[in-house]
Formats: C-alpha cells, structure tokens, sequence
C-alpha cells in the first residue's frame, strides 16, 4: 500500500478499499495553478493548489527558498510578502484580489 501526502490530505492506494479512495480522492482533488509572477514574484513558476490559500503558502515558501539559494530575482517580492503579513489590513486588498483570481481560473 502507498500513501500520498498532498496538501494536508493522505490518500490510500494499492489495496480494493485504496482504489475507492483514489476515485474519490480525484473527485475531490481540484487543483489549480498560479504562476510566481501572477503573485507578483519575478519567474513563471507554476504553484499548484487547491484553494487560493494554499497557493499563497506555496508562492510564499518558493520565495524563500528561491532567496536562500541565492537568488536575488525573488528578494522583493518576498519583503512585500512579508510587508503584508506584518500590515494585515492594507494586505487584505492582494489577499481578495488573488482569492478573486484565484477563483476564476480553469482546473487543471
């Protein structure tokens, strides 16, 4: 038996009542994809997610990944990341604006 682990949930695969799951798991599974420049990074790379939150989470540690390799590109966009995080009220106009995005865009 295999586990998956994405985005918080476990899904069962390899035995029969693994395979109900994984039919289910599918169905439930709707997946979308922002880019690091639609959040307003430098770079076209894909985050993945279920809701708006979780590719806001991704962008958000991709950044700080990027940044600690070295990676200079991603170093704005990372303070004004964490400017909204530190000024909650005028960043809830992004976080509205990106859930709105977000909530337009086709399923993969």
């Amino acid at each position: 038996m295999t586990m998956e682990v994405r985005w918080g949930r476990v899904s069962t695969f390899g035995s029969p009542q693994g395979a109900d799951l994984a039919a289910i798991g599918k169905e439930r599974r709707r997946m979308k994809t922002m880019t690091c420049k639609q959040l307003g990074g430098p770079c076209e790379f894909a985050l993945r997610g279920e809701s708006a939150d979780d590719v806001i989470k991704a962008q958000d540690q991709h950044l700080k990944d990027a940044v600690a390799r070295g990676d200079e590109t991603h170093q704005e966009a990372l303070n004004e990341m964490k400017g909204r995080w530190k000024r909650p009220i005028s960043g809830m106009g992004w976080y509205k604006k990106t859930k709105k995005e977000f909530a337009a865009l086709a399923e993969d």
